[in-house]
This record gives structure tokens, sequence and C-alpha cells, in this order.
């Protein structure tokens, strides 16, 4: 966004406010609407409220561009705009205010990938000052910074169900955690994520891969399927003769401009690991290996789990283990698969053919069903939420200026 993007209120995504404030006293809340009229910033509102207020709003609203937080009334800021982080899109701008003079704070805020801080009282011209400088900020730095997680799925071999746990887990972030999700099946001619989810492909998936220049804010905006105001769907169901080039410098446009606009970016990546596949678990924030209790099984698992570590060393990988249980007499016990792949099993989700038959015929998630396999799609939300006892990195590495890694 530049100054000009500011001043005119040129929106690039759907229904989205192009600047809010959250201030608690009469006297700041009159100079922020006065240079709203002088910058003539459209799509924008002054709330009542400091960053509690803002943080109750975005909890159950989309977040604006650009948001200013009145911090005077928090015991606690950092705390507090860590809390905003966990509500707000990735992207956002944010400037605070503040009745502190602290050099300390500022410091601090700085770091948390607040954009800049003013100390009340304020002026119109210093506020104005300040909101345009961080918009040139920000669109300088837009190649490094605010970045959502990149959640990667793959089965360590083929009908394990990587598919299912993909479109399932990202449903479950979308919907009962009130993230922005987008879901990308990267299988271009066999993939099932938009069927389980009763969407048609996206068109124009497979032409923007093979020619990175048509890549855009504008082109994910138009292309991807929309399932609900979190979750976002990029398919393609191409003919089976179709050979398709794909340009390795589309592939990281793609993901820059998905994990620019939404928190998680959930990518269903087949085999064989090269290419492009090799490219997204390059890059991935996660990775989820999925397997089912099967000696091939724990032989690839094996394979993965020691070559992960030499393309990706900084990503964290979970192993779930899916179908346990469709072939009792034939299947490899846990404790035996966790011997022979050398780490612990962190999830395990029984077999239930016929709930999740049943969901995929009518393009349904499983959220929507008893099956049993939904403590383990919330189990595995939970973690990548950062929900359960793995450790967040940075206080703000989804939201307001670190990149989500």
């Amino acid at each position: 966004m530049s100054v000009r993007d500011l001043a005119t209120g040129r929106q690039t995504q759907e229904d989205r406010a192009q600047f809010r404030a959250f201030i608690s006293d009469d006297e700041t809340r009159g100079v922020v609407d006065q240079v709203i009229r002088d910058l003539v910033i459209p799509h924008s509102a002054v709330h009542k409220g400091g960053i509690a207020g803002a943080i109750e709003f975005l909890s159950e609203h989309r977040s604006p561009r650009m948001l200013l937080v009145d911090l005077s009334q928090s015991d606690l800021p950092l705390s507090h705009i860590n809390e905003l982080a966990e509500v707000c899109e990735p992207g956002v701008t944010v400037v605070a205010v503040g009745d502190r003079n602290d050099v300390g704070l500022f410091r601090e805020l700085m770091n948390s990938g607040v954009s800049d801080y003013l100390v009340k009282p304020i002026t119109p011209a210093l506020l104005q000052k300040s909101l345009l400088s961080t918009v040139d900020s920000e669109t300088r730095a837009r190649q490094t910074n605010k970045l959502g997680r990149l959640v990667v799925v793959v089965g360590a071999r083929g009908g394990v169900g990587a598919t299912t746990v993909a479109t399932n887990t990202a449903h479950h972030v979308a919907e009962v955690r009130r993230r922005r999700v987008a879901l990308v099946d990267f299988d271009l001619q066999f993939g099932t994520a938009a069927l389980a989810l009763d969407l048609e492909p996206s068109h124009g998936f497979s032409e923007a891969l093979e020619t990175a220049s048509r890549i855009d804010s504008l082109y994910v905006e138009r292309t991807m399927s929309r399932y609900s105001d979190t979750l976002f769907v990029l398919s393609a169901e191409e003919g089976l003769d179709e050979e398709i080039a794909i340009d390795p410098e589309a592939v990281d446009h793609l993901m820059h401009e998905l994990r620019s606009k939404f928190h998680y970016v959930f990518v269903d990546t087949p085999r064989p690991f090269a290419g492009a596949s090799a490219k997204l678990l390059r890059e991935a924030s996660d990775v989820v290996l999925v397997a089912d209790p099967s000696l091939a099984s724990m032989r690839d698992t094996l394979r993965i789990c020691q070559w992960l570590p030499t393309i990706n060393a900084a990503c964290s990988v979970t192993l779930l283990m899916n179908r346990v249980g469709e072939n009792r007499q034939g299947e490899i016990p846990p404790a035996e698969f966790e011997k022979g792949v050398g780490r612990k099993i962190d999830i395990t989700m029984p077999f239930d053919a016929r709930n999740v038959a049943g969901a995929v015929n009518v393009g349904q998630p499983l959220l929507s069903t008893s099956s049993s396999l939904c403590g383990a799609i919330a189990q595995l939300s939970e973690a990548l939420c950062g929900l359960t006892s793995r450790p967040k990195k940075g206080l703000l590495a989804k939201v307001l200026g670190q990149r989500g890694r």
C-alpha cells in the first residue's frame, strides 16, 4: 500500500476497511478525525475504547489495512499487543499511542512489530506524518514482513489420507479458531480438496503456475474459491494429457501473496518430492507428515524424517498416524513403528471409513459429522495454532512484523 493508496482509499481486498482507530479519550479522537478528513481516507472508523476494544472487535470482524490503538488504559501493553496479534490478519500495519514516555517501552513495541509509537498529547501534523511514513515503510518491507504460516501436509505414501487431514484441519483452523486460511491443492490433475468441500476447481490456477508474472494480489482474489469468510481454496482439475510446466518463481510469488493475506496457508502437495513439492517443503513453517501403520509407510516415514532436516532444519514436523484400526492384525504396533522411524508419533487418527466417505460424498467437512476423527483434527489444529505445549516463536511472528517461521 502506497501513500496514494492511503489517501485515495483504494481497496485491494474484499470488504476490508482501510483504517480503524480505537482511542480512549475525546481529545485524541478529535485529532484522529481531523487527520482522516485531511488525508481524505474513506472506509475508515474511529471507535471509543483502547486496545482491549480493538481485540474484542477484531476477533469478530476483518482487520483493516492500518490500525491505530490506544495503550493508555493498558497495565500490560506488550501482553495486549501479543493478544492483538492473535486476532489480526497478516499484513496489518499497527501504530500505537499512549501516555508513557518510556524509551524502553518504545523499543519493546518496535521489536514486537508495531510500526510507530506516539506519546500523548498528539497533534494532527504528528499523526499524519507517522501514518504516511509508516505506509512507505510497509511498502519497502513487504518482501520480508508480515507473513502467515505455511503448513505443508504430505503423505508418507499414497492413500494414507493426507488430503483428508489437510482439508479438515484447514477447515477447523478457519471455522473454530477463526483464522483466515488458504487451502492449496497442488495435485493439479487428481486433487480432491475442493471436491471435499463441495467447491468448483479454481479457474486459471495451472496457467498462473506456468507464468510468475500473472500472480499478484488481484489474481489471488479472483482465482480462489470461497468456502466461508475465513476459508478459501485454490485447486485445479486439469486434463489427464496436460503437461504443466510449473515455474519455481511462480510458486514463490503465489506463496508470498497468500502468506501476506492469510494467517495460515495449508498446502496439500503430492509426491514425488521434487520441483514444486520440494520448494514448498523448503519454505514450510510446519510439515504434517501423514502415515499409516504399514511396513511401507514406516520405511518411507524414516526416509522423509531423515531428509527434511537437510532441506529445512527450522520447520516443525508433526507425525500423524492415520487409519489406525483398519487392519488390526496386520498393523505395526505404535511402539515398533516409533522405534523404526526414530521418533514419537504425535497424533493418532482412528480408522472411520463410514463417516469419512459419507462426508466426502456430500462435500462436507468432518466437523459437521460425529466422526471419531474430529478429536485428532482438533488436536492438530491446536498444535499448529500454538495452543498446546509447542513453543511460540516471537511475540508477533504471524502478524505484525516478523516472518512466521
